[in-house]
């Protein structure tokens, strides 16, 4: 295996790795491997179909919130206030819907491409990577089912959900299938980038949030503090794309596209065609400029 494409979780957020993509399939970079979490899960799918991207543009742009769920104010109260019985705050019946109407599971379990989604028994806190082999529609959506948010779904007798809490960002796959080639979109600058010091309430929950999200990924990554000084006192985990990271990973080569703003909270549920294209646009670019050390040809 040489290629691997790694999608982060993130919402609405993951317009900006329909721009990623789209950049990569321009320059004519095609992965052996993809494996999402979340709504990375929803664009990993996608690519295994083989949908074209202008097409997962588009579908970007038409699935709208309200096409994707309903949270009503009522619905909100019942499922906080209930102390009978667990009600997710939003059913998975339009989220179903979305994956029946665009998702051919046969031609993604045909795939040339590998495509790894990640979900995480509830019960057992284990992470789980399904391979496209035994997709279906139920594991996409037990992939995005967002705690609290989404119902659970039952896959093989077992309770699955959302595995963004554990592994946000699923490289795993990747590493131990030994690709060489490695690009990681994460829909948080943390993680990628230094970033000053919050002044407000906001700004420290917004801040505390995004180091939860790029959390999984920077612990997965190798240490290499400890292959450099064994003996030291004081060990950090490496800044994605340092030469550090680059060192402890071998031949692997790892490169990171990520936003370079902080997004805030409201863009996780954000599923406006303004946000949309805008993050589509800014994943594009950001790709055109952070992986321009990864196309350059040598001289």
């Amino acid at each position: 295996m040489t290629r691997a494409l790694i999608l982060s979780g993130g919402g609405a957020r993951g317009a900006f790795q329909v721009g990623v993509m789209k950049y990569l399939d321009e320059m004519g970079w095609k992965p052996d491997l993809v494996c999402g979490t979340s709504v990375g899960t929803v664009n990993a799918a996608a690519y295994g179909t083989g949908m074209p991207i202008d097409r997962l543009i588009q579908l970007w742009r038409i699935y709208h919130r309200k096409t994707v769920f309903t949270v009503t104010p009522s619905t909100l109260m019942r499922s906080l206030g209930s102390r009978i019985r667990f009600t997710a705050m939003s059913d998975s019946r339009k989220m179903k819907r979305l994956f029946l109407d665009n998702i051919d599971i046969a031609a993604l379990q045909r795939s040339k491409t590998d495509i790894f989604i990640s979900a995480l028994n509830m019960q057992t806190g284990q992470v789980t990577f399904f391979g496209k082999r035994v997709l279906s529609i139920e594991h996409l959506m037990a992939a995005c089912a967002i705690p609290g948010f989404f119902p659970w779904q039952m896959i093989n007798g077992r309770p699955y959900w959302d595995a963004g809490m554990m592994v946000n960002t699923p490289i795993m796959p990747a590493l131990r299938r030994g690709a060489k080639e490695i690009i990681v979109v994460l829909l948080s600058p943390v993680g990628a980038f230094s970033h000053k010091l919050p002044r407000t309430p906001r700004d420290v929950a917004e801040l505390a949030f995004e180091h939860f999200l790029a959390g999984s990924y920077t612990m997965a990554l190798p240490d290499t503090s400890w292959q450099v000084n064994p003996t030291a006192d004081v060990y950090e985990t490496p800044l994605s794309g340092s030469p550090q990271l680059q060192l402890a990973c071998g031949d692997a080569r790892i490169m990171v596209v990520a936003p370079t703003r902080m997004l805030g909270f409201k863009s996780l549920l954000n599923f406006s065609v303004h946000q949309a294209d805008t993050l589509i646009s800014e994943g594009y670019n950001n790709a055109a400029i952070q992986l321009k050390p990864f196309f350059r040809k040598p001289t």
